[in-house]
């Protein structure tokens, strides 16, 4: 199998993001994945990143930071905004700000490797 795109997940939460790390593991896809908004960062900075997937609740930043530092390090990236607690307004920001798209929690992973394969699709819910 070719190796895909570099991928960084950002989520507090590590079962989430050993979660994402298997799905995408398992599709080809090289993958980073870290739990705090430094760790996100120093990636950010140090790594080559294709697809960034960051939840908008995080510790001490908005998940939407992550989009804004990507945008500014990373102008081609594509990024996914996931959310258990998501409105449409959360939705529309995401978006607006570049986002690729936008997932709300719970999803399976037929609905975030649909996201890859470059279909328009600005928003999937489970």
């Amino acid at each position: 199998m070719a190796k895909l795109a570099p991928v960084l997940i950002v989520d507090d939460n590590s079962r989430m993001v050993g979660l994402l790390e298997r799905w995408l593991v398992r599709a080809g896809y090289q993958v980073t994945g870290v739990t705090t908004i430094q760790a996100a960062l120093d990636a950010l900075r140090t790594r080559h990143v294709d697809w960034v997937i960051t939840d908008v609740l995080l510790p001490t930043v908005d998940g939407l930071d992550v989009l804004t530092e990507t945008r500014t390090r990373h102008p081609q990236a594509k990024i996914i905004v996931m959310t258990a607690f998501g409105s449409e307004a959360t939705r529309q920001r995401a978006l607006a700000m570049g986002a690729h798209a936008f997932l709300s929690k719970p999803f399976g992973h037929e609905a975030l490797l649909q996201v890859f394969t470059d279909e328009p699709l600005p928003s999937l819910h489970g």
